[in-house]
């Protein structure tokens, strides 16, 4: 359907006009008639027309006129001015205003026909291009979160995905060169400061994401990861490299509206938690720098500048220590991780410090932990490798993941020592007797009693005097011992049901341990 507008105070042009059209064209156009420029404009924006005939001399407000004034509301309308007179001023100005033709009276017939038939070719391809467009604009509503929620993971995992972070920010348009991660949390209230039942608020707000990242938008031109746990993690693109006092200023603000906003949204309490202005390479810093925020900030919306303001340097570090120390003695290895991550980053960046320092400084603290985990009978950790480790680190990443990693090792001493060795390798052995048939390896049992391989492997041989695969192997060929006695029973069966796949292994195995072959021992028993 095509909406034709006619204006024309002669009343022959508008009914020839009209006939022609509805000959030409039938059901597939409405028309509607002005007799002057006044009806004319006030039509167009009631009726909306998709073209529009306009005599220049028309009482009143001219046709130019009105197709200024109609062209300013609706500039898609295809416009054809009819005159009388043949003026190249007249024809001048109707093109700079956008008309697609300039029609002398009386109008051929053909002419018409050709010029509509060709206007509303155009118009059909307009709208198939629209159609396009919002099906393209629907489907990309749809992904841009998986793009978001992508480009903030890009960010947080360190150094590893910066050719994805490129990518991540072509797809969104994003052209700042810098950015800041801020992180929402939520929960229940306590009289501390401190927010309660994290896990029943963060299943309670899964329901309400969608809007919880709309109200962010609301104050921030942000891009939201999706929910862990009871946080969302947020990054915010940023034109200049820092931050300005006042700048700041109005982004504590809008976080402390945000936090109301959310709150009467969903019920719950929300923490802002706010990060520094880096380059994209290092955005793993300012994650970093917001969950400091967020483990010693007391207000609802703190910025990691404000912290640093506020603790002295000596105070920090000591607080950042603390809750290193705390973590291992605890022996919870998500949290030795975090804040040992925590603590290399600032470490690191300390302004004045070099590269050999943050090694001291870093070496100090996992010495610090060696001693929290000295006082067990059987101490499992020596902590020497670790050490060395971190003086042979090369660059920053390199001695951070050494530092976490040293970390949580102490953990691992702390978890053995709290649930006893002999009541984990029990537990161990208990599982490698109902699992020894299937294919097994150190690493499973070692997750089956919920500590690293490397610390399993040495408590086994300290508990039981034998390594895994010389425990695994022996009670093997013992079960083959006792299988071969029933001669109901083939060798290749025996073989399965003693955990070997292939007979001709079991057969090299069995003799290595027993001096003689499956058949010999079979023939001799």
């Amino acid at each position: 359907m095509y909406k034709i507008l006619i204006a024309d105070d002669e009343g022959i042009v508008t009914d020839s006009l009209q006939f022609i059209i509805k000959k030409n064209f039938g059901g597939d156009c409405l028309v509607s008639i002005a007799k002057n420029g006044r009806q004319a404009i006030e039509q167009a924006e009631s009726f909306q027309p998709d073209i529009a005939f306009l005599d220049i001399q028309m009482p009143g407000i001219n046709g130019l006129k009105a197709m200024e004034e109609i062209r300013a509301h609706n500039p898609k309308v295809k416009t054809l001015i009819l005159t009388a007179y043949d003026n190249f001023d007249y024809a001048k100005e109707a093109i700079r205003l956008g008309a697609v033709d300039y029609l002398l009276k009386p109008v051929n017939k053909k002419v018409i026909v050709e010029l509509l038939t060709g206007i509303m070719h155009t118009i059909d391809e307009e709208r198939q291009r629209r159609r396009e467009d919002l099906t393209v604009k629907e489907k990309m509503e749809a992904v841009i979160p998986i793009l978001e929620n992508g480009f903030v993971v890009s960010l947080i995992i360190q150094n590893e995905y910066q050719d994805s972070g490129q990518q991540y920010r072509s797809l969104l348009n994003i052209e700042e060169e810098y950015g800041i991660i801020m992180v929402l949390e939520w929960g229940e209230e306590q009289e501390n400061g401190n927010l309660g039942n994290v896990v029943g608020s963060g299943v309670r707000a899964h329901k309400y994401y969608d809007k919880m990242a709309e109200l962010v938008k609301v104050y921030f031109k942000a891009y939201t990861g999706s929910i862990m746990g009871n946080k969302i993690l947020c990054v915010i693109p940023s034109q200049a490299p820092q931050l300005e006092y006042e700048a700041r200023l109005r982004m504590i603000e809008k976080g402390r509206n945000l936090t109301a906003s959310l709150k009467n949204a969903v019920g719950i309490h929300f923490k802002v938690r706010i990060g520094s202005v880096r380059p994209w390479e290092s955005m793993f810093d300012s994650y970093e720098e917001a969950l400091n925020a967020l483990r010693h900030g007391k207000r609802n919306v703190t910025h990691i500048d404000d912290l640093l303001v506020m603790d002295t340097e000596e105070k920090k570090q000591r607080v950042m220590e603390n809750m290193v120390l705390d973590a291992v003695r605890r022996g919870m290895e998500h949290d030795v991780r975090q804040e040992a991550r925590i603590f290399a980053g600032w470490a690191l960046k300390r302004q004045g410090c070099s590269f050999t320092e943050a090694k001291l400084k870093l070496l100090e603290v996992l010495f610090l932990a060696k001693r929290c985990v000295a006082e067990q009978e059987k101490t499992l950790f020596e902590g020497q490798d670790m050490a060395k480790g971190l003086l042979v680190a090369e660059d920053q990443e390199e001695l951070r993941q050494r530092f976490v990693e040293a970390m949580a090792g102490m953990t691992q001493a702390v978890v053995i020592r709290d649930q006893e060795p002999d009541g984990i390798i029990t537990k161990a052995q208990e599982y490698i007797r109902q699992n020894f048939t299937k294919d097994m390896a150190l690493e499973e049992v070692a997750q089956a009693v919920n500590i690293s391989p490397y610390y399993f492997s040495k408590l086994f041989k300290e508990e039981t005097g034998v390594n895994f695969t010389e425990y695994l192997t022996g009670l093997r060929i013992e079960t083959a011992k006792a299988l071969l006695k029933n001669r109901e029973l083939s060798i290749k069966q025996v073989c399965l049901d003693s955990g070997y796949a292939n007979p001709n292994y079991f057969s090299r195995i069995f003799k290595k341990w027993t001096g003689i072959t499956p058949t010999e021992f079979r023939d001799i028993y």
